[in-house]
């Protein structure tokens, strides 16, 4: 099986769980998105064309296609699961496209109980999705007290990070002497013109 079908295969069996946001991917319907998955010299290439049923996966495409999306591998596994930071994906192209495209990804929403309650009953289905859920929330909000207490570490046991109002308050200065330095360059082209 080559890899596009297995993609494309996976991807829309989950989708399948998520109608609202194949409604979302039927708005694209007839764009084509270039997805870099890796680094810049290493990256697996992928066109997908959204549609109203899910998404065709394929290797090669033989017009331009209207955005590029480029990360590596684990930015596009959490893309869906977590979101991702700023700037650890790069959008070239169709920049509204590429922005639509992400957002829909950062949103799925399978519902995994009703395909569970064919199998395990409504109620047991109920009470692992909400365990799932709890586990989940738990996860999040404690990477998230992990990231902060990280940060504040390195701020004020360390000292290797700067405090955020520091950083600012640096970056005034820096653009206040940017602007300093225009004016004084400004002021001696002035006098270099006056002397002649």
């Amino acid at each position: 099986m080559l890899i596009e079908t297995f993609v494309e295969q996976a991807v829309n069996r989950v989708l399948r769980l998520d109608p609202e946001t194949l409604r979302r991917l039927a708005e694209l319907e007839g764009k084509t998105i270039r997805l870099d998955l890796g680094t810049a010299t290493e990256a697996l290439t992928l066109f997908v064309t959204p549609a109203a049923d899910g998404l065709r996966v394929r290797r090669v495409f033989d017009g331009a296609p209207d955005v590029t999306l480029r990360g590596d591998i684990p930015v596009f596994a959490r893309l869906a699961r977590t979101g991702i930071a700023a700037g650890e994906l790069q959008i070239s192209g169709n920049i509204d496209l590429g922005t639509r495209f992400k957002r829909i990804l950062e949103d799925i929403e399978p519902d995994w109980e009703e395909p569970l309650a064919r199998v395990v009953g409504d109620v047991a289905a109920h009470q692992i999705g909400r365990v799932v859920r709890r586990a989940v929330a738990w996860g999040n909000d404690s990477a998230r007290r992990l990231a902060q207490d990280a940060v504040e570490y390195l701020q004020e046991e360390t000292r290797l990070l700067a405090p955020r109002v520091r950083v600012e308050e640096f970056l005034r200065a820096v653009d206040r002497l940017r602007g300093d330095a225009d004016r004084m360059q400004k002021r001696i082209a002035q006098l270099e013109r006056g002397r002649r």
